[in-house]
C-alpha cells in the first residue's frame, strides 16, 4: 500500500513540474476583445535652436548738407581791363588759381576780391560765398575792395574776366550784376549754377541776360 501511495505521488510531481515548464515557455496571452491598445510612448523630437535673426539695414540717410549764412552784400565786379594792374588778371592771394578766374562750380568757383588789404583782408583768402543773382559761387582770392556801404554785410568785388572784350562793354556788364543782393557764405553744392566767365563770348552771360 505505501509503495502505490509513493508511486501515485511520484506521477503527481512529475505532472506539476511537466505543467510548469510549459507554461514558462508559452507565448503570451493576447488581449481581451474591446481592450484598448497598449499605449507606446515614442521620443520626442530633437528640440531645434531659434532661428538667427537677419542684421537688419542700415537706415540710410536723405539729409540734405547745412545751408550756409544768409548774407546781404554789395556786389560789384571788376575785369581785365581795369584790374590793378590794368590788362591783367594778377591776384594777391591765389587759392585755387594762379590768376583769377573760375567757372563760377562749387569745385571751381569765380576769383572776388573783399575789402582791405595785405594782412588785414575783411574774409580770409579762401572763404565761399554763393551769389544767387549772378548763379556763381565765388571764393576771396584778392582785396582791394572799398568799405562796405552801411545796411550790408560785406563788400564782394567780383571778377568778371573780359579779356576778350572792350572796356566799355565790360564796364556794362559790371554794371549790371551791380547792387545789394543776397549771398550765402560757405554754401554747400548743389546750388543753381550757370557755369562760365560773367563776361565771355563778347557778352555778358547773367540770368535774364547782360547786354
Amino acid at each position: 500500500m505505501r509503495a502505490k501511495l509513493a508511486s501515485a505521488a511520484a506521477l503527481v510531481a512529475l505532472a506539476l513540474a511537466s505543467m510548469v515548464l510549459a507554461g514558462c515557455g508559452s507565448a503570451p496571452s493576447a488581449p481581451e476583445p474591446g481592450a484598448p491598445p497598449p499605449t507606446s510612448f515614442a521620443a520626442p523630437p530633437p528640440s531645434s535652436p531659434p532661428p538667427r535673426a537677419l542684421p537688419s539695414a542700415a537706415p540710410t540717410s536723405s539729409a540734405k548738407p547745412a545751408a550756409g549764412r544768409k548774407l546781404h552784400v554789395e556786389l560789384t565786379g571788376y575785369s581785365y581791363q581795369d584790374n590793378t594792374p590794368p590788362g591783367s588778371a594778377e591776384v594777391c592771394c591765389s587759392v585755387l588759381h594762379h590768376q583769377a578766374g573760375g567757372r563760377g562750380t562749387y569745385a571751381d568757383p569765380i576769383t572776388v576780391a573783399v575789402p582791405g588789404g595785405e594782412g588785414d583782408m575783411s574774409w580770409r583768402a579762401g572763404t565761399r560765398f554763393y551769389l544767387p543773382t549772378v548763379q556763381r559761387y565765388v571764393i576771396v582770392e584778392d582785396y582791394g575792395a572799398s568799405a562796405a556801404d552801411p545796411g550790408v554785410d560785406t563788400h564782394l568785388d567780383m571778377w568778371i574776366d573780359g579779356r576778350d572784350g572792350d572796356e566799355e562793354s565790360t564796364q556794362d556788364c559790371m554794371a549790371a550784376i551791380t547792387g545789394r543782393v543776397p549771398a550765402e557764405l560757405n554754401p554747400p553744392p548743389g546750388r543753381p549754377v550757370m557755369s562760365g566767365p560773367i563776361y565771355s563770348g563778347g557778352s555778358c552771360r547773367i540770368p535774364g541776360g547782360g547786354g
